[in-house]
């Protein structure tokens, strides 16, 4: 099975608020913009080199970003997986929405990590 790197660069990079642009400009590679968005989207993938230096923008390494695509391959959540953390989420007060969605996010990031 391939791994795609591809949402995981995109979430990490909304979630730094930088555009496909910025990445390839801190990540320093000779690239364009358009090159960042086929990764995102499976289009194409990144050389070994290229991962590292995308990595670093995002203060991880290529190892890590593949184990993190591996883990979220093979875990996908069942439709209802998927059911049941979307009602809980709908019985939510709007005001918590955000908050649920950020530990849910914070649990994932934590479990991606060695030893997490």
């Amino acid at each position: 099975m391939a791994t795609s790197i591809g949402p995981i660069l995109k979430r990490l990079r909304e979630r730094s608020r930088l555009t496909q642009q910025d990445v390839v400009d801190y990540a320093n590679i000779d690239r364009s913009a358009s090159y960042v968005s086929a990764i995102e989207t499976g289009k194409t993938s990144p050389t070994l080199f290229e991962l590292e230096r995308i990595a670093q923008v995002f203060r991880t390494t290529a190892v890590d970003l593949i184990l993190e695509a591996q883990e979220g391959q093979s875990a996908a959540p069942t439709g209802g997986d998927v059911q049941r953390i979307l009602a809980l989420y709908e019985r939510l007060p709007e005001n918590q929405r955000d908050l649920a969605v950020d530990l849910l996010q914070f649990l994932v990031d934590r479990s991606a990590k060695p030893g997490g």
